[in-house]
């Protein structure tokens, strides 16, 4: 049940953290001053570990534990589908995301990187929503059995 409620957690706060990512940070990089860009993604990247970082590998290795460790209430199919969303976000990450902005970090603003990586997010924040909606529907269906 822990691994349960920690995976719930996660996957709530991943979906919301990504969303604002997506919808209000990306957005706001036009803004920045084009002589600081490059310092601002350094910064940003720095100060991306705790909020950002760290709990989407969290949920990723919660992701896999629930597909060895799955609780009787979790199916194979939905720790399957949690570790396949995880997968695809962080592939999402790897080709686009992290790589776009470790580059803007070293070159500075890039109209069409910033482009790049607003478009791209999207697989990111999407798997994120599903990963939520996921985790949400397991519990009100447990909720509904315990009644």
């Amino acid at each position: 049940m822990t691994l349960f409620v920690v995976f719930l957690f996660l996957a709530i706060y991943n979906a919301g953290n990504m969303t604002t990512l997506q919808l209000q940070h990306y957005g706001i990089y036009p803004a920045v001053p084009k002589e600081g860009f490059a310092e601002y993604m350094r910064a940003n990247n720095r100060a991306a570990a705790l909020p950002t970082i760290v709990p989407a590998i969290l949920l990723l290795l919660t992701s896999v534990a629930l597909v060895f460790f799955r609780p009787a209430f979790v199916t194979i199919f939905e720790g399957a589908a949690a570790f396949w969303l995880n997968f695809f976000a962080l592939m999402s990450t790897a080709l686009w995301q992290r790589r776009l902005q470790g580059e803007m970090a070293l070159t500075g603003y890039s109209e069409a990187k910033v482009r790049l990586l607003i478009r791209t997010n999207w697989i990111r924040t999407i798997c994120y929503w599903l990963l939520s909606a996921l985790a949400i529907s397991i519990l009100v269906r447990v909720l509904q059995t315990a009644r």
